[in-house]
């Protein structure tokens, strides 16, 4: 069950990444949207993992 906490955390983690970067570098012009989008992705990433092991321990 932890391994597939992990890979739900890592895959929307690596998600959110993406989409931030590709919004970010569009809207900023430059390429320090990558930076802001990997911040962006790991913390939404880990947050999601957070609610998916939540919603895990209420059943």
């Amino acid at each position: 069950m932890n391994s597939k906490k992990i890979i739900i955390g890592v895959t929307i983690g690596i998600s959110a990444a993406i989409l931030w970067s590709a919004v970010f570098i569009n809207v900023l012009n430059s390429l320090a949207g990558i930076g802001i989008g990997i911040c962006l992705g790991i913390s939404f990433g880990t947050s999601g993992s957070l609610i998916f092991s939540k919603k895990d321990k209420d059943k």
